[in-house]
């Protein structure tokens, strides 16, 4: 009678064959082949680094862009003689800075994480391993939120 393989061994070998089917599939899906062009632009762009500032500092000198373009408007300054032909551009330089500053801090507050631990709409402070609600504990949904507006309160 011969005698047969531990339970483990197959187990061990089953799990091989999937793991390997599993690397197969995710080599052909469309994510990895795009995460391993990047990877490989940036290895090619290794010493390029572009990062924008933060969402406060870029809009405060979009504002300042912009005062400045208006500033460039009035009658007193646009007699200088770049001034109407720096306004224009410095205008656009401003709105294009706080669109990109709304969305940076559009984006950052929908998913970015907090400094107490990640998470987003100030629900990062955890107590005990479990994160601090200040909602209704009930979970107070639209409909009933849309409800209580219209009940008069």
């Amino acid at each position: 009678m011969p005698s047969s393989p531990p339970p483990d061994r197959f187990q061990r070998e089953i799990d091989d064959i999937i793991r390997l089917a599993e690397r197969r599939l995710e080599h052909q899906s469309f994510s990895y082949r795009m995460r391993r062009s990047t990877r490989r632009l940036g290895y090619v762009f290794g010493g390029f680094n572009f990062k924008l500032p933060s969402a406060e500092v870029m809009g405060g000198w979009a504002l300042a862009l912009l005062l400045i373009s208006w500033l460039m408007t009035l009658p007193l300054i646009s007699g200088v003689l770049f001034a109407r032909l720096l306004a224009q551009p410095v205008l656009v330089a401003g709105i294009i800075m706080l669109v990109l500053a709304l969305l940076s801090s559009l984006m950052r507050g929908r998913s970015g994480s907090t400094s107490a631990g990640g998470g987003s709409f100030g629900g990062g402070k955890m107590w005990r391993g479990e994160r601090i609600s200040y909602g209704n504990p009930y979970g107070e949904n639209l409909l009933n939120r849309l409800r209580r507006m219209f009940r008069g309160r």
